[in-house]
């Protein structure tokens, strides 16, 4: 991404000591500690549960660096003025792990296939820390896990209960008793059992009980994907492994092929490394959760800080994936990130929650159920802001309260419905969706496999909806589509939308079936009185691509631009304000609330004005700098380290002063959380400390009087 200024785009946190009320107690938790200790500093608890058990209103549970294999539960609540806090060491990497080590012993089965037995039955294999794949036909590595190509594909014949397909019986296996991921049902995915096949046969069935609209399909063949596991004949390349759960056998063929007792392996053996029930005022901050995630059940004003989970969620056999959830009213999850997740990266529910400034990609690759990549649809009036979301199997991205007035906002959302049809990057709908605005998010590149892909959408039964200054490009079908009535599409930027940039159905809002709860409230015609204006968008329509009759005139529709060359500065590097002879300038109307503060004798067209400095939205990474210390020798250090995953490497060059150029860190994916120490040289202080990074901008930060030293 290119930015545009030095302004900063990273936050700067300085960790220098933390002050605790007066009442407060602190515990330590550390992996040589004893849960017989007092949990001080010297002599620290064993487990993050036993600090946990004692915590009382004001408390602080500090942690430091290691694995934690267990499961809090925080026994009290905390207060409005005396929270109780979990947070790891400034500058340690706290991992909650939902994994166990399978320390039995392995003995070859056939080639380079292992086996041993496990005491339990799990759903998920990690070998060195890299997910396997649970054996499957047709192939798969975690690499590919939203190539739909590699799914089967429904032969002629298949129809609602029967899937049939030719490839199917070139197997030779018995596949009856395995689980079939199904996406069969318009868009949506289930997991069924296969019933009836035998070896050579080209077609199984499976249990007519899915939910929705299966069973009136009109197309089934070349439409319908799906894939097979849970048999041991499928174990029959590196990284895959298998569970006989009648016998508790693990089959296992390491990426190398060697004997798994030459690696680490791990099996995931709780779904939750953190639950909370009815409590309020609960911090998180800093945690890194592994095969592992937290719940939050009707729980208020608890804040989840700063903590990255990655493999948090995976669905067992026919049950969902359980999931990373908040319920309940004023809770905040922010500065976290979220990666391959199988299922919602996060679903919240109550009123009043806000998910801010989040890294969320690479989630919901099998599209189980509905699909959703972020689910906040029943937590009335939140805030979703600047989160960056991509790489999403579920053709529905950001699903926004169904009950308004909330705010959707500085979002980046692209890349999703990698292994669904339909749906929209940004999804909303309703008829209790009023007062929410949809602005300044950049929303792209939906990539639909079978039909529909949209950018943002109000769906059916919309009214009072607010989508102003976004930009949405390169989306399948449709880039902004709002049906109902009485909704407002102003400032925004589409282009290169398959079909449709801009979509405002006009004619009766349609009954559907299966969906009867809608039925009192549809309307006779849609958007009479949807307002439409300084939108620059080749193709505004009130008509689907697919009808052949115009619908009933749109409501009010002024100042768009619907020609072929706006004259952007360079929409390939992601600046899209009008250049200064586009014909976007002072091309609007003033719209009171919308278009204050322009420049010109009139608005722009389009979500930017000429001459302005850019916003950018999606999510900012945040620095940690320890005080500057200084050591026998007299030169001064600091430690640095990113508190958020970086998409690619960061180069940060640190200087003091305005030029006095210092040293360069880099950062990884990979390394980004652990902190390097970079010298000062022989400094006064107090001194400004300046860092800069390409791809992230510029910060600094002025070292307070004196030095203090973290004494590790």
């Amino acid at each position: 991404m290119t930015t545009h200024s030095t302004r900063p785009l990273f936050a700067v946190a300085i960790l220098l000591a933390y002050a605790l009320p007066a009442a407060a107690a602190e515990f330590f938790t550390a992996g040589d500690g004893d849960d017989a200790n007092p949990g001080s500093r010297q002599r620290p608890f064993r487990t993050i549960t036993k600090a946990a058990d004692v915590a009382q209103p004001g408390d602080t549970c500090t942690i430091r660096a290691g694995v934690y294999r267990e499961t809090v539960w925080p026994k009290r609540p905390g207060t409005e003025d005396a929270p109780i806090r979990f947070r790891a060491w400034p500058g340690d990497v706290v991992v909650l792990s939902g994994t166990e080590p399978v320390r039995s012993d392995w003995t070859v089965h056939r080639a380079k296939i292992y086996k041993t037995t496990v005491p339990a039955d799990f759903s998920q294999l990690f070998v060195d820390g890299q997910v396997m794949i649970e054996a499957r036909w047709p192939n798969m590595r975690f690499d590919q896990r939203f190539d739909k190509s590699i799914w089967a594909v429904a032969g002629e014949g298949s129809k609602y209960g029967t899937m049939v397909d030719p490839a199917l019986a070139e197997t030779d296996v018995d596949w009856t008793g395995a689980v079939a991921t199904l996406n069969v049902g318009s868009w949506q995915t289930w997991r069924r059992v296969v019933r009836n096949h035998r070896p050579g046969a080209d077609r199984f069935d499976y249990d007519r009980d899915l939910a929705g609209h299966v069973a009136s399909k009109r197309r089934w063949a070349g439409f319908d994907r799906y894939y097979l596991c849970g048999k041991l004949a499928a174990l029959d390349r590196s990284g895959e492994w298998h569970l006989d759960r009648d016998t508790h056998t693990l089959y296992l063929w390491t990426p190398d092929g060697r004997d798994p007792a030459e690696h680490r392996v791990e099996v995931k053996a709780r779904d939750y490394a953190l639950e909370a029930r009815g409590c309020e005022h609960i911090e998180l901050d800093g945690l890194h959760f592994f095969a592992a995630t937290f719940r939050f059940d009707r729980c208020n004003h608890c804040t989840i800080d700063g903590c990255h989970l990655r493999h948090p969620t995976i669905a067992a056999r026919l049950e969902p994936a359980p999931p990373t959830f908040v319920h309940g009213t004023d809770n905040t999850v922010r500065h976290c990130s979220i990666v391959y997740a199988d299922g919602p990266a996060i679903t919240i529910r109550g009123a009043n929650n806000t998910l801010e400034n989040c890294l969320i990609h690479d989630v919901d690759f099998n599209g189980l159920g509905r699909g959703l990549a972020v689910d906040v649809t029943g937590s009335d009036t939140s805030i979703i802001r600047r989160c960056t979301v991509f790489n999403m199997g579920s053709s529905e991205g950001l699903r926004v309260p169904v009950r308004g007035p909330s705010i959707v906002e500085y979002n980046h959302v692209y890349r999703g419905g990698l292994v669904q049809s339909d749906g929209a990057l940004i999804q909303s709908h309703g008829i209790l969706l009023a007062g929410t605005v949809i602005r300044y998010n950049w929303v792209h590149d939906h990539e639909a496999l079978n039909f529909g892909g949209n950018g943002i959408r109000g769906d059916d039964l919309t009214r009072n909806l607010l989508v102003h200054h976004n930009v949405v490009w390169n989306c399948r079908e449709k880039g902004i589509i709002v049906k109902g009535d009485h909704n407002r599409v102003y400032n925004n930027t589409c282009f290169a939308n398959e079909k449709i940039d801009v979509l405002a159905p006009s004619r009766p809002e349609p009954l559907k079936s299966w969906n009867p709860k809608q039925h009192p409230h549809l309307l006779d015609q849609q958007n009479a009185n949807t307002q439409i204006a300084n939108n620059c968008a080749p193709v505004i329509s009130g008509t689907f691509s697919w009808q052949k009759e115009p619908g009933p005139p749109l409501g009010r529709m002024e100042n768009n631009y619907t020609g072929a060359q706006p004259k952007l500065v360079d929409p390939a590097k992601m600046d899209f304000r009008p250049q200064a002879d586009s014909p976007l300038v002072d091309a609007g109307r003033p719209i009171p609330g919308i278009t204050d503060g322009h420049r010109g004798a009139a608005p722009d067209i389009g979500a930017y004005e000429h001459g302005t400095e850019p916003w950018i939205p999606g999510y900012r990474n945040r620095l940690w700098v320890s005080a500057a210390s200084a050591p026998a020798d007299g030169e001064l250090t600091a430690r640095v380290a990113l508190l958020m995953p970086p998409l690619e490497p960061v180069r940060l060059v640190v200087s003091v002063g305005q030029t006095d150029v210092v040293g360069t860190l880099l950062f990884t994916p990979e390394n980004w959380m652990q902190p390097q120490t970079i010298s000062l040289g022989r400094k006064q202080m107090p001194q400004t400390l300046r860092f800069h990074a390409t791809h992230l901008g510029s910060a600094e930060v002025t070292d307070p009087p004196g030095v203090v030293i973290f004494d590790r």
